[in-house]
């Protein structure tokens, strides 16, 4: 049994080891460019849609609304444009109240996917 014990615990070193020099190979940089990559998500009844992640700069923007749909507005849009820039708030405001509700919710299933 204590031979188990030192070869789990030389495992555990060697896995500490590898991800020590992978996590400081990451920089700053790698970060921001990741920042600028498109993503999809499959709404349902609707097809894939194409947006982008939210960076901290949208975060604090959001944040400042106070009324929790215009604040939701805003959100989609920020998200949706990243792939067409074309998009206004006034464009998601024309949705369909049911189509909108659609996106939130896999947008938001998206954004907190990561922290289940």
């Amino acid at each position: 049994m204590n031979g188990r014990v030192e070869e789990y615990k030389r495992k555990l070193e060697e896995h500490e080891r590898r991800e020590e020099a992978r996590l400081s190979a990451i920089r700053i940089t790698d970060l921001l460019s990741s920042s600028q990559q498109l993503k999809e998500v499959a709404v349902e009844g609707i097809g894939l849609i194409k947006y982008g992640r939210l960076t901290v700069e949208d975060v604090l923007a959001v944040n400042s609304i106070k009324n929790d749909v215009e604040r939701s507005i805003e959100t989609v849009t920020r998200m949706l444009q990243k792939a067409d820039p074309s998009i206004t708030a006034e464009d998601i405001k024309k949705l369909p109240a049911d189509v909108f509700a659609k996106i939130v919710n896999a947008l938001a299933r998206e954004i907190t996917g990561n922290f289940r």
